[in-house]
This record gives C-alpha cells, structure tokens and sequence, in this order.
C-alpha cells in the first residue's frame, strides 16, 4: 500500500468519558445546615425541570447524631387525593409543581404510602418521582428503601439517597449487610452509587472517606463514586472551592481523579479564571497532571492555542499527558492549526501523547494517515500500540489493503493475524 501524504491532515482526540455515575437527583444540603433535610420553603428548592417546589420539611434534633423529620404542614386524606388529582390532571406545569409541593412538604412515615399512590402515574425517571422517593427515604428510612423491594421502579435508589443524606450511619450499616449481588436489587453493586449520593449530600469528606475505602479494597469503581463527591462539592461551592477541598485528600489516583473533575467542571464555569487557579494549584501538586488533563479535556476544542500556551508554562511531566485531548478538540476546531502545532512539536512524550490521541479518534475518518502519524511516535511499544489502533480501522475498512500492508508494518505476527481475523 502506498501511504499518502495524508498524515499532515489533522487528526481529531476522543475525549474519555466521564465514570460519573448519575442518579438524576441534584438536591443538595442548606449550606449552614447540613445535617437537616432540605427546605422547600423560605429557600425553594429547584427541580431539573426548572420549577420551584413549595412548603416546608423541617429538621429538628431530638438528642440523637441525626435530626428526626418533622412536617409543619397537615395534610388530611381528602386534601391529598385533591392535590393528587391536580398532579395528574393538570395541563399547567406551575400548578403541577405547587401541587407536587404541597404534597412533598406534608410528607410523613404515616401517610407516605398513600401520596405515593398519587405519584404512581409517574414514570420512574420523572424529577417528581424520584424526588419523592429521596423525601421518603428522609422520613422512613429502611421502611421506605424496603418498599423498592416490592415494586418494579427504580425507587430504590433516591429512596437509598434520601435516606443517607439524614441519617448516614444507619444507612451504610445497612449497605454494608448487603450482599455484592442478589437480592432483587437491594445489592451492595445496585446501592452503592446511590448511598454515595446520600453520602455526599451529608458530609462530602465522609462520602470521600467512604470511597477511599473502596478503593484501597479494589473497587473498581471507585473513580466512579469519587465522581458523584466531586459533583456534589462543585454543585455547593464551584469547581475552584472543588480543587482546593480535592487538594486536602489522600495522595493517589482518587485524588488525581477528583482533580480531574474540578479542572474539568471550572472551565465549563470559567475557562480563564480556571487557568489562573489551575496554574498556582498545579505548581507543586502531585496530582498536577490529572487536573491538567481535565482541563485540556474541556479546553482544547474552545481555545487549543491557549491551552497549548498554558500547558507550556507547567512542569514537563505534569503536561505531557494533557496534550492528547488538547489536540483532539484542537483539531475539530482548527485542523490545520492543530496540525502544524504537531508537525512543530520536537520528539517527546507530549508528542507521542498528542500523536496517540488523534490516532486513537480519527483513525476511522482516515485510517492511511492514522497510520503515517503512528509510524512517528519515538516509543517502540507505544508506537505499537498505536499502530495497532490505526490498523484496526485500516482492515474495518480495506481489508484487501490492510492484508497487503500489515506484512510490512513491523507488527507483531500474532497481532497481524488477530486483526485479519486468522488467529483465536
């Protein structure tokens, strides 16, 4: 195959995914209370609809590490099926919402069920759904999260959440009797997100506590839960406050990863006060590179020559990672910038990073120059891989070509029979 000069055509980065695992729910605790229950009165709470909830669920202590629920408003079993027809019935959404209010302000253990019967309509991925299951699991707790069992809606989760988010040691002692599986849904896998998110609501040094319990025992998602403190901490108080709350945690991949969250969450905020922080946080920071290549995740493909410009002012070895989504957005907005950018670049790790990037994105637009730009890594085995990549789609899309061309790509021969399909 005679490759084509093709490989100074820029090639685009796939950003990795987020592991944050969403629930759906984005309640968040009274900033100088929280230990109590929200307050859907004096502050209204916000539903993801954009509707304002009204009425009141009330915190108060009675001796014990967590507040009983009170309601302060009465709602009598004429009153509820009349706010419950109005839940149902009405075309105006304002009213909709100020009926689902009234009916969450006079939430109680004791007439839990039947407000439920008026919410029952509701699929279960409705804001108002799950909103009441979270209430719920304030008010009853194991009674609340028990009742998910009988049931096939996913209300267990809110229910786990709410429940946590007042009272988090019985919650997590419950968690923690769980099996890993089984059990209809009430599985410590099926839970654990869900009793993060309560968690974090409560206390997100405790949630992070938690996490960082899972990962010393081999979570594999722990990075996942880390993302649900993380989004709760920037929900509060935004992604600098994030970063600097993140700085104080365990050294470690955890930590790296809830950088990774804030540098990604502050430019969505404010891309250039986020390179200002970003730059003083990540002077000395072990974890320097995981925030700058959250950054350059959101950055690269908003403005790629300010952030090649900033990572340029960073130590070396907390950059070079950050340049393989730098270029991939780059590229999709500015290819031929993006292109001489690399073109330009001198023989290094951050140019193989930027070089395996845009291989690793583009390779299916044009797998010939996937290839040219493989063949450039200075790493034998990273170029290997790389290589790989690029082959991949090569033989997904000339298989005839590929099959002429692997003999003389320096692949592994295992490797070439693998991708032809020849080998197990």
């Amino acid at each position: 195959m005679k490759l084509s000069r093709s490989f100074l055509v820029p090639l685009g980065w796939l950003t990795l995914s987020a592991a944050t695992f969403g629930l759906g729910w984005h309640l968040k605790p009274h900033p100088e209370r929280p230990n109590s229950v929200a307050s859907l009165t004096g502050e209204a709470m916000t539903s993801p609809l954009g509707f304002e909830m009204t009425g009141r669920i009330e915190a108060s202590h009675s001796g014990s590490d967590s507040p009983d629920v009170k309601s302060s408003v009465v709602l009598s079993s004429d009153r509820i099926a009349t706010l419950g027809k109005q839940l149902r019935r009405s075309t105006d959404p304002i009213a909709r919402r100020t009926a689902f209010g009234e009916l969450l302000a006079g939430l109680t253990s004791e007439n839990a069920l039947t407000i439920r019967e008026q919410i029952a309509h509701l699929k279960d991925s409705d804001p108002e759904f799950r909103e009441f299951h979270y209430a719920w699991g304030q008010v009853a707790g194991l009674d609340a999260v028990m009742h998910g069992l009988e049931t096939d809606a996913k209300d267990m989760g809110p229910t786990v959440a709410g429940w946590a988010s007042h009272d988090p040691g019985a919650a997590k002692d419950w968690y923690e009797s769980l099996n890993e599986k089984g059990n209809r849904g009430a599985n410590q896998q099926g839970m654990k997100a869900a009793l993060v998110h309560g968690l974090a609501i409560h206390d997100p040094q405790s949630a992070a506590d938690f996490v960082y319990t899972l990962g010393s025992s081999g979570d594999r998602r722990a990075k996942e839960m880390m993302g649900i403190v993380m989004g709760k901490v920037v929900q509060e108080g935004g992604a600098e406050q994030a970063a600097l709350w993140a700085s104080n945690l365990k050294e470690g991949d955890l930590r790296g990863h809830a950088l990774w969250e804030a540098g990604r969450a502050g430019v969505r905020e404010d891309a250039d006060a986020t390179l200002a922080w970003a730059t003083d946080l990540a002077r000395d920071d072990p974890n320097a590179g995981s925030l700058a290549y959250g950054i350059a995740e959101e950055m690269g493909w908003r403005d790629g020559p300010k952030m090649a410009e900033w990572l340029a002012s960073l130590d070396r070895d907390a950059a070079k990672a950050a340049y393989g989504p730098l270029l991939g957005g780059w590229t999709k907005a500015d290819p031929l910038a993006a292109s001489e950018f690399v073109a330009e670049m001198p023989p290094s790790e951050s140019r193989d990073w930027a070089i395996g990037g845009m291989v690793h994105s583009h390779r299916w637009e044009d797998p010939s120059a996937a290839v040219a730009w493989a063949t450039q890594l200075s790493s034998a085995e990273g170029r290997e891989k790389v290589m790989t990549l690029a082959a991949e789609a090569f033989v997904k899309q000339d298989p005839l070509g590929a099959a002429e061309w692997l003999p003389t790509s320096g692949l592994p021969v295992a490797t070439q029979e693998r991708l032809l399909g020849r080998g197990k």
